[in-house]
C-alpha cells in the first residue's frame, strides 16, 4: 500500500513553539517558519526534500515524532485499503492544515503513522 510513497514529512509535538523554533533556527541552522492554521499556530523547517512540522502540545511517547507518508493523490483508497487490511486509524481522513487531506494510524506498538495528500493546485 506505501510501497510507493515517500516520508514527506516527521510531526513533532513540542512544548514550546518559541523554543523550539530558535532551537531548530539559531542551533542547528535551518530556515524556520511560522504558520497559522485555523487549528493554531505551527512552524515548518524545510530539509532536502523532507519537512519538519513543529505543533505545541504535550510531548508523550507514540504521539511524537509522527512518521508522514507522502502521497500525490487517491489518499482515499489508500486510507480503504490499510482499513481493509486491518489498520485500525486513530484520526480518520480529515483536513490537514496545510489545506490537504490526511489520517493517522498506529503501528503494534502505539507509534503513530500518518499519510498526507497535499491540497490539489488551483
Amino acid at each position: 500500500m506505501l510501497a510507493n510513497t515517500t516520508i514527506s514529512a516527521a510531526v513533532f509535538t513540542v512544548a514550546d513553539l518559541d523554543r523550539t523554533c530558535s532551537y531548530y533556527r539559531d542551533r542547528l541552522g535551518l530556515t524556520v517558519e511560522r504558520l497559522t492554521s485555523p487549528e493554531g499556530d505551527y512552524a515548518i523547517a524545510q530539509l532536502a526534500g523532507n519537512v519538519l512540522v513543529f505543533f505545541e502540545g504535550e510531548p508523550t511517547t507514540g504521539n511524537s515524532p509522527i512518521v508522514v507518508f507522502g502521497v500525490e493523490e487517491g489518499i482515499e483508497a489508500i486510507a480503504t485499503g490499510l482499513a481493509e487490511q486491518g489498520v485500525e486509524f486513530v484520526v480518520p481522513l480529515t483536513h490537514a492544515p496545510d489545506g490537504g487531506l490526511t489520517a493517522d494510524f498506529a503501528d503494534p506498538d502505539g507509534h503513530v503513522l500518518s499519510i498526507h495528500q497535499p491540497p490539489a493546485e488551483s
